[in-house]
């Protein structure tokens, strides 16, 4: 499957992809499972509990080769 641009290069961005869609970044060919990151529940969160959400979202960045 040929990878298709679909940006204009505006200043605002593109929107890619619905809800039921998977996409694929830098060219992969193949897609991403969307990943998934347990949030704090309680109202009564902890520095710590934060800090271990965003330890997880970096990661999940991180295994996506979107952040380094």
């Amino acid at each position: 499957m040929a990878i298709q641009q679909l940006t204009d290069g505006q200043p605002d961005g593109a929107l890619v992809g619905r809800s039921d869609d998977k996409i694929g970044f830098y060219g992969l060919a193949t897609q991403i499972v969307k990943a998934t990151v347990a949030a704090t529940t309680t109202t009564t969160a902890t520095t710590t509990a934060l800090e271990a959400d965003i330890d997880a979202i970096r990661t999940a960045l991180q295994n996506l080769g979107l952040i380094g």
